[in-house]
């Protein structure tokens, strides 16, 4: 059945509204790991498409969205041990990100990395539903910024960050630039 105008307009504002700050931060997230990484810049310049590479290892490498809360529904064993229903549960996507169990060199960046699975959008039924636009938008933005921007780097390492851990993002990225192509 199709989406009533309600729906619709619900689902637009919070596309909208959840998406903007994370896919800000997954752009500047981006632009700051390539520009420690100029080899993966300059290889994203020369072939923009490896950029779903390099946005899906940015998403598992430096992911806007470090952590989640929830609130067990039932009662759940995990490692030997109960988390009783009702108590609430942080859910560390970045940390799983960088499970060296699930990654070889987890600490380390790498687009052409093998079987990719990352939290960076989360999972299961919380999987984000703006996933394909906040793509789209990071290839579009990070590719044009490689192109365009002529020997960028940074001003400052690390950059000043926003405040709090959940969406973690520089609160600006100071780069200098010898031109724009």
């Amino acid at each position: 059945p199709a989406m009533g105008d309600i729906d619709l307009i619900s689902t637009a504002i919070l596309l909208l509204v959840a998406g903007h700050e994370t896919t800000v931060n997954l752009i500047t997230n981006g632009m700051l790991t390539l520009l420690r990484h100029p080899d993966e810049l300059e290889k994203l310049k020369a072939d923009p498409e490896r950029a779903p590479r390099v946005i899906e290892e940015i998403l598992r490498y430096e992911p806007p969205v470090h952590f989640r809360t929830r609130k067990a529904l039932g009662a759940i064993d995990v490692a030997g041990a109960t988390i009783p229903a009702g108590s609430p549960v942080v859910l560390m996507l970045a940390a799983g990100n960088r499970d060296p169990a699930r990654f070889t060199q987890p600490d380390r960046f790498d687009p052409d990395r093998n079987d990719n699975q990352h939290f960076g959008f989360g999972g299961g039924l919380h999987y984000c539903v703006g996933a394909p636009l906040a793509r789209i938008e990071a290839e579009i933005a990070l590719v044009t910024l490689c192109r365009r921007l002529v020997a960028p780097r940074l001003l400052d390492d690390p950059p000043p960050y926003r405040a709090g851990a959940s969406l973690r993002g520089p609160k600006n990225l100071g780069i200098a630039i010898a031109g724009i192509a």
